[in-house]
């Protein structure tokens, strides 16, 4: 009787060591013939700022990729960061150029189209203190700072779709840092006269206002170090104080560099 019961626990222990086992090698067996799902892009189209990265995001995809670039000169050499699922683009000229990224597991590829404007970053202003001077700019004007393809640092004075008035700009980084606007009354100008209007105000805000400024518009701030690359939270703010009135005039942006 002793020796009847052995065997017999001894065969279900078997049974369920074989049963285990079998599953265990299913398992593996449908992993194996499950293949990861071709990477996706949100759009066909996207458009970003020429002179800073933009990251692009796609979903599914192996992780094993390849870049190409219909126009390098414009793309420069984009390469897809696999933790963020996201393609990184850091245009050198406007532009239109197509990117393809090619799975090398799955055997697909994708391609989307890319148009690069001009860098820009627009502010539009919050608060304008009485007694403040100005370039008549009212609450929910934008300032708009681009920086053109050869290289020139131009601010837009905007109301809605229209410009109100196109200038220059820049930024001097001292013990105080200064933003000098530089205006004309005569749209037609010499590039080298002197502006009719100069505004000078200390410049302040949000420390990510002046990362993008360094990197967008080639300061080369030593002091000014960016460990974030794309991430940058909005809203940022631009403070512009006059001072020998010691008033101020706000701006607030929304940078996406996420797509």
């Amino acid at each position: 009787m002793t020796l009847n019961l052995t065997i017999q626990r001894f065969r279900i222990l078997v049974a369920a060591i074989s049963i285990i086992a079998a599953g265990a090698l299913t398992s593996c067996k449908d992993d194996k013939e499950t293949p990861p799902i071709p990477l996706e892009f949100e759009n066909s189209d996207y458009t970003i700022r020429s002179n800073i990265a933009t990251l692009i995001s796609f979903k599914n995809g192996s992780g094993k990729y390849e870049v190409e670039v219909s126009d390098p000169r414009i793309l420069g050499a984009p390469f897809v960061n696999i933790n963020d699922h996201s393609v990184y683009v850091c245009p050198i000229s406007t532009g239109n150029s197509t990117l393809t990224v090619r799975d090398l597991v799955t055997g697909t590829e994708n391609t989307i189209g890319i148009a690069v404007t001009e860098l820009y970053f627009e502010f539009f202003v919050s608060i304008v203190r009485e007694g403040v001077p100005h370039p008549g700019i009212e609450v929910g004007d934008e300032l708009r700072f681009i920086r053109t393809s050869l290289g020139k640092r131009v601010l837009e004075l905007r109301r809605g779709n229209a410009v109100i008035q196109r200038g220059k700009f820049d930024i001097i980084l001292g013990k105080k840092p200064l933003m000098e606007f530089y205006l004309w009354d005569d749209p037609d100008h010499d590039e080298y006269s002197t502006p009719d209007y100069t505004y000078t105000y200390l410049m302040g805000g949000s420390s990510s206002v002046f990362i993008l400024f360094n990197k967008g518009f080639d300061f080369n701030w030593d002091k000014i170090i960016d460990c974030r690359g794309s991430a940058h939270a909005g809203p940022m703010l631009l403070r512009l104080t006059d001072e020998t009135t010691k008033l101020e005039i706000e701006a607030n942006a929304e940078l996406n560099l996420v797509l």
